[in-house]
């Protein structure tokens, strides 16, 4: 029941627990539709927890690591929550990765890994156990980069010999990585009766009582049927299914979407009994990611797939305060470049990219054209995402890019009439950038988007490694500047919820920090401002379309809006008690206070879950 206090007296009898707030908030238990739940608890590890370390803090850091897990020679060091984008200023001692982690171990193959899920850095000893399509071990080098491994030429930094330079994003990180390594599960998926209460309670005490998974392998999900098995899954979840597909790029890989299928309806029908687990979406990688990296030379360009081609900006980097400024750009349609793209044999020789970088101010490498890269061919998208609908699933698409975006919403629009008849609901996670014209069709096609609302946030050296490389900046419009497509055009939850498409929020925990924290999210869809600046004002939503996203907008999106969502008699109750009014700051003013909001009880099915001690 709701309503006044008369009207609910009424209710209260000699077994009724009465508390009175005493102006603390009842909100709607909250759902976040974009997390990787095994990821949000710490494991004991060697762990950055994404602090900005230099390369030169690196080293001490990582190096203790080996001796405090006493990592005998030629084992594998894993170290999680690397901060991929802030830190990492180079030094004379260390110029790369690559050399902080070769200065660490020669014996010992070293892996970060990147706090986003893409990224990760190597040290030679790693480098040299990639492997061939035949399985053979045959290292990464500039020559089996023009060789073995071409294909992963914009996946793998390199320095201005054309060396890997310890980087690696996407597939190109299990050219080297150890079998069965996985960039959620670090402590171990043998460690199921310790780690799975501790997710349910993290949850619990960030006031999340739903949530979508949003890369399942079928196996994992044992681990979820674990919890529910002992009562003790204080949490509604939807998986979104996921295997990687191999071959994807190329005509073969169709023939293996059957058989993806099967998978993924075995995993359904495995939990189509469940009370607390519903195995009924699919989760696709359309295109990775759009940082590069300022701090090598040459840059390494993004790889999100963009509509438009990267720039190539020349940069310049101050040891002394640590900040990186474009100093220019490279004409990609200069005499020099139209040389080296005609015939790039010429330039390499040791000692060719020196001397051109002595002639024209920046290396050959850097007349590349990219418009990044799809995960998959389109037309293996385009089949999956049918073949996933026909057999009823609904679509959790990871996209980044401009491109990636038309691509999914393209192949979205062409199964949107049997979505409809089946009562289908597909969203878009991320969505760092989308082209004008598909926001206006994402809401047409009545889709959702799960935005991570606290990565809109301006931060100086992260924006450096996107911004640059998009818009040519210059140093009197500055970073930020209104008339930049980026800037106009980067998560653009206004818009998108204009056009009539659905805001949701996702925290993409562990990505960023293990913590889901919903209230930071919330504080930065009303605000999109931080550190003295605004990233588009024009893009900003109200504290009740960020309550919304949160509550019954991710209700709807995973068809549990007739029973959850909302404070409405007859409905379940998972309720959370806040301890502050955020619709009241956010309406006075006070929105920079809101990521502040702590969680005091979580009710989940009518049970108090969790309660803040004082």
């Amino acid at each position: 029941a709701v309503g006044t206090d008369a009207e609910i007296r009424g209710y209260i009898g000699p077994r009724t627990s009465v508390r009175d707030l005493d102006g603390d908030v009842v909100l709607p238990g909250l759902h976040d539709l974009h997390i990787h739940a095994l990821g949000i608890v710490q494991p004991d590890v060697c762990d950055l927890q994404s602090a900005p370390v230099t390369l030169s803090e690196l080293v001490p850091f990582v190096r203790e690591c080996l001796d405090r897990y006493a990592i005998p020679d030629g084992e594998w060091l894993m170290v999680a929550q690397w901060n991929f984008a802030v830190g990492n200023q180079p030094d004379d001692s260390y110029r790369t990765l690559r050399a902080a982690l070769d200065a660490v171990s020669l014996h010992h193959p070293i892996m970060l890994l990147g706090n986003d899920g893409h990224h990760a850095a190597v040290n030679s000893a790693a480098l040299a156990l990639a492997r061939d399509q035949r399985g053979d071990v045959v290292g990464l080098s500039a020559g089996t980069l023009a060789q073995e491994f071409s294909s992963y030429r914009e996946l793998i930094a390199t320095d201005q010999d054309g060396e890997p330079s310890g980087g690696l994003t996407e597939t190109a990180r299990a050219l080297v990585a150890p079998a069965g390594y996985d960039d959620d599960i670090l402590g171990g998926a043998d460690e199921v009766e310790t780690l799975m209460p501790q997710v349910a309670a993290v949850l619990a005490a960030s006031g999340i009582t739903s949530i979508q998974d949003a890369a399942v392998r079928p196996e994992t999900l044992d681990a979820f049927a674990w919890l529910e098995s002992h009562g003790r899954m204080t949490f509604r979840l939807r998986a979104a299914l996921w295997l990687p597909a191999e071959h994807s790029r190329e005509p073969r890989g169709l023939e293996q979407i059957p058989q993806l299928v099967r998978r993924f309806e075995a995993a359904r029908s495995r939990f189509g009994a469940s009370e607390r687990i519903r195995a009924d979406a699919v989760k696709i990688f359309v295109d990775g990611v759009l940082e590069g990296d300022p701090m090598l030379t040459p840059p390494t360009l993004p790889n999100a797939a963009q509509l438009a081609q990267y720039r190539q900006p020349i940069f310049s980097f101050d040891e002394k305060s640590g900040r990186v400024a474009v100093d220019g750009y490279v004409d990609l349609d200069s005499e020099a470049c139209e040389r080296v793209r005609s015939d790039p044999d010429l330039f390499g020789e040791a000692g060719s990219a020196a001397s051109f970088f002595a002639e024209f101010g920046f290396l050959p490498a850097q007349c590349k054209r990219s418009r990044g890269v799809l995960e998959h061919d389109e037309a293996f998208i385009r089949a999956f995402i049918g073949a996933m609908v026909d057999a009823g699933f609904d679509v959790h698409a990871h996209v980044i890019g401009d491109r990636a975006a038309r691509v999914a919403v393209d192949a979205f629009d062409s199964v949107a009439e049997k979505s409809v008849a089946a009562g289908l609901r597909h969203g878009l996670a991320h969505a760092h950038l989308i082209h004008p014209d598909d926001q206006s069709r994402i809401g047409r096609l009545g889709l959702y988007v799960a935005f991570t609302y606290a990565w809109i946030l301006p931060e100086y050296q992260y924006d450096m490694t996107v911004i640059p490389f998009v818009d040519q900046v210059d140093g009197t419009r500055g970073l930020y500047d209104r008339s930049y497509y980026y800037v106009q055009n980067v998560y653009p939850a206004a818009s998108v919820q204009r056009a009539g498409g659905l805001l949701v929020a996702g925290s993409d925990a562990p990505v960023d920090t293990r913590d889901p924290r919903p209230f930071v999210n919330i504080q930065q869809a009303v605000t999109r401002s931080g550190n003295g600046h605004t990233l588009n004002a024009d893009e900003r939503i109200s504290i009740h379309d960020a309550l919304a996203a949160y509550t019954i907008n991710g209700a709807r999106a995973l068809g549990q809006d007739d029973r959850l969502g909302s404070l409405e008699p007859g409905k379940i109750a998972d309720l959370i008690v806040v301890d502050q009014d955020i619709v009241s700051l956010a309406e006075r003013g006070d929105a920079d206070r809101i990521g502040a909001t702590r969680v005091r009880v979580t009710i989940f099915d009518g049970k108090v879950i969790f309660e803040a001690g004082d």
